[in-house]
């Protein structure tokens, strides 16, 4: 029972000190790099680094060369086996308005080592709630939205469904 416990304790240990010492900007601006070869630009005004977190504080994103967003801020939450990416305030360019919602109060990209080909995805804003998963291993992205009065310009890329609208692709 103790070399249990003492393999349990270094086990723990040892993921600890990965998540505490990881170098989360780094890494960061390795994925920076994988989204510019997609033609996706992030300029932030300043990179918070915590125990557990990464804050992108003030970040406007462009895609080949266009703005498309500007958030006040994206939080990643880590612990390797549960990762949490959540953007606040999205403001959509205005050029873009007809086709998503202006404002994006929050929307939140979860995932867990125990579906590791899912994204679960969380949105709130001027259209109500949605939450929905992007399933990678059948590449297909569905989400289902919650209140239907407030759809205004959504409605017509949604779906009605029995429990009620969702949006579906595949990519």
């Amino acid at each position: 029972m103790q070399v249990v416990k003492k393999v349990l304790f270094f086990l723990v240990l040892i993921w600890l000190g990965i998540v505490l010492f990881m170098p989360k900007v780094s890494l960061y601006f390795t994925l920076e790099k994988a989204l510019a070869k997609e033609g996706v630009e992030i300029n932030e005004k300043r990179i918070d680094e915590g125990l557990f977190t990464l804050t992108i504080e003030e970040p406007v994103i462009y895609v080949h060369g266009i703005r498309v967003a500007k958030l006040s801020r994206i939080r990643f939450f880590t612990l390797l086996f549960y990762t949490r990416a959540a953007a606040e305030n999205m403001e959509v360019d205005s050029s873009l308005k007809q086709y998503v919602p202006e404002k994006i109060t929050g929307i939140s990209l979860t995932h867990q080592v125990f579906r590791p080909l899912v994204l679960s995805v969380r949105a709130e804003g001027d259209f109500g709630n949605a939450e929905g998963t992007v399933d990678m291993a059948v590449r297909k992205v569905h989400i289902n939205v919650a209140d239907s009065k407030k759809l205004g310009m959504l409605k017509k890329t949604l779906k009605k469904g029995k429990d009620g609208w969702y949006y579906e692709t595949s990519f």
